[in-house]
């Protein structure tokens, strides 16, 4: 019996009980037949219980048998239960060949000895049939030769008589015969099993190998027919084997029209009668295309059609004498191509070898900068790329065809390749299983050495999936920066959903500065923010927001769109500008009246004069200037103090507005007073008003139980009389003023001429300062920038001004005089040529950095004002580098864009000055064209002391080193400082550590490169 325990075994079990089904039948019908034929022949006188009942008895048994066999006739069996029915078929063989033989024997004890010899060889060919029909089992076949031949045999031979021995010794020799056949039957019935057995798994790998090889052929159609290229392949008798889609398309050929086998005469025969043949005849072409050059070598041709299309054709021999060529339409690529012939052909190079190896999949996935991996309908890994094996290089001895995507992922986690899945690993591979069997899934993918990846997973149609992987690590470092920056703003920022206008994110400064947590801020809309009434924001331009504690607060909002978490968003920063507007309109006040006596000021005074100019022109009348001055009060001042300087001058002020009675009175600085008048007659109503005003001050001033006595001197000037224009009007009145005051206290003197030479004298001053360029007065000191790594690279120029009088005049005091007096144009542009003079001296092509003044930038003369300070000089543009301040970028950024880029186009650099405390750090960024932040000394003094400023700093740096813009910190007086800034990737230092301001006529730049400067 066959052995369920191997495979060869159970198909043994399986195929006798195959046979048997089909021999038992045939067994049990042959025994039937030999029981009635013993019957009959047994003469009368044998008794009719051995000659019917017993065997009655016999036949009912294997009726019974053989109906159980017809039942089992069409069922299949499986081994174990073919081993069980044929376990039964042993123990039915044994008891039904013991019964007959027991029936033999007696039939031996009663029957005529002339009788034994034709009921044995009748019940021995039973015996024989039996043990045949039962060949396929021989256990089975054994024991029925066993049980029931042998005893026959043997009673023969036994039986003293000579024909009995003699039949009884054939007998055993046909037992023993077939013994043998049946032994030998069985072996090549074994055999016979194993070779169907090796063959029908033969079978079912053929079968896999047929299945596999049309899976394969179906992705290389596809692969084949979604190439941008035609492609075809003939064998050696010119032959087609395949073309795909994109062949014929590109000879407009007819797909039914065209079969593999056609020759490739035919198919030129169908490009002619469509029109896409090339500009020649049939036979030239078929001449030229199986020349040697041509058909026996590889070649990269280019051949135009007549129907106007041009075709660049590879043609590629193969080891049959057979070719392989892609026919690429490149007719509207054609005519640029001439024009880059020589950077064209290292491309075409380039392409032809990598289509040559178009079969080679991994190698052309190799080259794309996406991680690409490919499993089949089971999961298990088909194809990947080198990018794919780098993103997950912990799994890479699992990365193998065949290998299932969850046994990939379990030893990746084993590696420690996913830090988000540590300490929670069977629930993180669970979800990861759950987004990896969905149609299609997109998600962010956190990995070992702070790496992200963007994975995009899609199932394809017969079941399998692909998967692609973006490394989106610096975008995630740029998020994380722009997050910090975000959540350390001192500024309220927040983002909002560009559909609902939700707010969706918002930082501390936000929740601090409207009075609401981050939970009732995040469960609001900016409807909600809004205050209802927003007319008075409209004036202003800006909005009225609403805080926790009901006050009305005004905002400006800078928005800019950007993407957040996958959907459509604003971020938005909000400068509170209430107190700002406040500010303006009590500046706004102040702007035009005088903040200790609240009269005009001098701007409105100049604005009043003018007007009052204008309607003299008009009217063809006369007015009056009284420039007036308080006797004593720098006495009064130095003896009692400020506090009752200004109560002195609060009730002057009043008392001469008192007694102007509707003439206008303005205070222009300190103890001074201007009166205008244009009552008639004039000058006597001029003198009789300042005569009016000194009465006013007969009685003396209390303040703080001192009784002061003040005085008065007037000096007077008439329009038009004594000036044409308010500058002159002012001038000679205060001329007049002074002469009154040189003659004694309490004066009252009208304009003359000869007053003029005095005014001329006290213009000395402000002359000097515009001479002080022409005369050479003006000089420049150099303070160093360095690289983090110590060497100076450049160095920023400082302007001093050295007064023949007066000696050395820092720029803090003498600039504000230009900037008031329009000297401030002469001496930018000198320092400007100076700066580029020096530095074209310089040892070394050291950078130096000139500031740009507001007044400076605001000119449309900027570009060629630089353009000719580097012509004169033969500075190199690269060395020349323009500080800008953020100020003066915010008040026209159009027009600064276009200065800007005017500059840039001259190959200057230009550096962003004092990043970080505008009105508007963010928003320029990315409008300007910068080639340097510096960070504003504000913050660099905080360093060491406070974590916020290290964080903004940190983020300052990450946001320009994400939009590749170097940083340079200035300010820099200690090492801590140096040392934070060090650390956190700051690429140039500028301070008094690195080296203080000092002239470099002496001495030239570039001599050495310590890292800190002298002084």
């Amino acid at each position: 019996m066959g052995d369920t325990t191997d495979p060869l075994g159970r198909s043994l079990l399986v195929e006798q009980f195959r046979v048997l089904r089909k021999q038992v039948p045939v067994l049990y019908a042959a025994l039937l037949v030999n029981s009635i034929s013993v019957g009959l022949l047994l003469p009368s006188t044998v008794s009719a219980w051995l000659r019917f009942a017993l065997p009655a008895a016999l036949l009912a048994a294997c009726l019974f048998r053989l109906a159980q066999w017809l039942r089992l006739k069409k069922v299949d069996f499986t081994a174990e239960e073919a081993y069980r029915e044929l376990v039964r078929v042993r123990l039915a063989t044994a008891l039904l060949s013991s019964s007959f033989v027991i029936w033999i024997l007696a039939l031996f004890m009663v029957v005529d000895p002339g009788l034994r010899v034709s009921v044995s060889l009748l019940l021995f060919m039973g015996c024989v049939g039996t043990a045949y029909c039962l060949g396929s089992f021989p256990p089975s076949s054994r024991l029925t030769m066993l049980i029931a031949g042998a005893p026959i045999a043997t009673l023969l031979l036994l039986s003293g008589d000579g024909m009995l021995v003699s039949v009884g010794i054939n007998l055993l020799a046909l037992l023993v015969l077939l013994a043998r056949m049946i032994n030998t039957n069985f072996r090549s019935f074994v055999k016979l099993v194993e070779t169907h057995g090796r063959l029908s798994e033969e079978g079912d790998r053929a079968r896999a190998a047929e299945q596999t090889a049309t899976a394969f052929a179906e992705r290389f159609d596809r692969a084949l027919n979604n190439m941008s290229q035609g492609l075809c392949f003939f064998d050696a008798d010119q032959r087609l084997i395949v073309c795909n889609r994109q062949y014929l398309e590109v000879y407009d050929l007819d797909p039914k029209l065209v079969r593999p086998g056609m020759k490739l005469n035919e198919i030129v025969d169908l490009r002619y009668s469509a029109g896409s043949a090339p500009k020649m005849s049939k036979q030239d072409y078929l001449a030229w295309r199986n020349s040697a050059p041509v058909s026996a070598e590889n070649s990269d041709t280019t051949v135009e059609l007549t129907n106007g299309r041009i075709v660049r054709i590879r043609h590629r021999p193969m080891g049959d004498k057979g070719w392989v060529a892609t026919h690429e339409d490149i007719t509207e690529r054609h005519r640029t191509e001439r024009a880059l012939a020589e950077a064209k052909s290292a491309a075409e190079q380039a392409e032809a070898a990598a289509r040559a190896a178009h079969t080679h999949l991994t190698e052309a996935l190799d080259v794309v900068p996406e991680g690409l991996a490919v499993f089949d309908k089971h999961d298990h890994l088909v194809l990947w790329n080198r990018q794919y094996a780098e993103f997950y290089a912990a799994s890479r001895d699992a990365l193998a065809a065949g290998t299932p995507f969850e046994t990939i992922l379990r030893t990746g986690l084993a590696g420690g390749q996913y830090p988000d899945a540590a300490g929670r690993e069977e629930e993180w591979l669970t979800e990861r299983l759950a987004h990896h069997a969905l149609p299609q899934h997109s998600h962010e993918q956190h990995l070992a050495g702070d790496r992200w990846v963007r994975v995009e997973e899609r199932h394809t149609s017969d079941g399998g999936s692909i998967g692609v992987r973006i490394d989106i690590t610096d975008l995630k470092r740029r998020e994380a920066s722009f997050r910090l920056l975000f959540e350390e703003n001192p500024l309220p920022m927040w983002v909002v959903d560009a559909k609902t206008r939700r707010l969706i994110a918002v930082n501390g400064a936000m929740c601090r500065h409207y009075g609401y947590s981050r939970q009732d801020l995040l469960a609001m809309s900016e409807h909600q923010l809004a205050y209802a009434e927003q007319q008075a924001a409209a004036e202003c331009d800006c909005e009225l927001h609403r805080t926790a504690d009901g006050e009305v607060i005004e905002v400006v909002i800078e928005s800019r769109p950007l993407v957040y978490d996958g959907r459509s968003a604003h971020v938005c920063v909000g400068f509170d500008v209430t107190e700002r507007n406040r500010a303006q309109q009590r500046v706004s006040y102040l702007a035009g009246h005088d903040a200790l006596t609240e009269l005009p000021n001098r701007a409105a005074l100049g604005q009043h004069l003018s007007a009052a100019i204008d309607r003299a022109e008009i009217t063809g009348s006369a007015f009056a200037v009284l420039c007036i001055d308080l006797d004593h009060f720098k006495a009064i001042n130095d003896r009692f103090g400020h506090a009752v300087g200004d109560a002195v001058l609060r009730e002057a002020a009043r008392r001469l507005q008192e007694v102007s009675q509707g003439s206008y009175v303005a205070r222009v600085g300190g103890d001074e007073f201007i009166g205008i008048i244009d009552q008639a007659p004039l000058p006597a109503t001029a003198e009789l008003l300042a005569t009016r005003m000194r009465a006013q001050f007969e009685q003396p001033i209390e303040v703080d139980g001192h009784a002061l006595k003040i005085d008065l001197c007037v000096g007077v000037a008439l329009y038009p009389r004594d000036a044409g224009d308010s500058v002159a009007l002012l001038a000679n009145a205060d001329a007049a003023l002074y002469r009154a005051k040189h003659e004694g206290r309490g004066a009252i003197r009208l304009f003359t001429s000869a007053m003029d030479q005095q005014l001329r004298d006290r213009r000395e001053l402000e002359h000097d300062l515009l001479a002080a360029v022409e005369r050479g007065e003006l000089y420049l000191e150099y303070q160093p920038q360095q690289y983090r790594d110590g060497t100076v690279m450049a160095y920023e120029a400082l302007v001093r001004w050295r007064h023949p009088v007066r000696g050395i005049i820092p720029p803090g005091e003498f600039i504000p005089i230009a900037e008031r007096s329009g000297s401030i144009a002469q001496i930018d542009d000198w320092v400007l040529k100076e700066a580029c003079r020096e530095a074209a001296s310089w040892d070394q092509p050291l950078r130096v950095a000139v500031n740009v003044s507001a007044a400076q930038f605001r000119r449309e003369n900027l570009d060629r004002q630089v353009r000719r300070s580097l012509r004169d000089s033969g500075l190199p543009a690269a060395r020349l580098e323009l500080e800008i301040t953020e100020g003066v970028l915010i008040e026209d950024m159009p027009r600064a864009k276009r200065t800007m880029q005017s500059l840039k186009a001259l190959g200057i650099l230009i550096a962003l000055d004092d990043f970080g405390t505008g009105y508007s750090s963010l928003s320029y960024l990315e409008a300007f064209p910068l080639d340097r932040i510096k960070i504003d000394r504000s913050f660099v003094a905080s360093l060491g002391q406070s974590d916020r400023s290290l964080a903004i700093v940190r983020a300052v740096i990450g946001l320009a080193h994400g939009l590749g813009v170097p940083v340079l910190a200035e300010g820099i007086e200690t090492e801590k400082q140096m040392s934070l800034l060090m650390q956190e990737g700051c690429d140039e230092m500028q301070g008094y550590l690195i080296g203080r301001p000092r002239s470099l006529v002496s001495s030239r730049p570039g001599k050495s490169a310590s890292r800190r400067a002298a002084s």
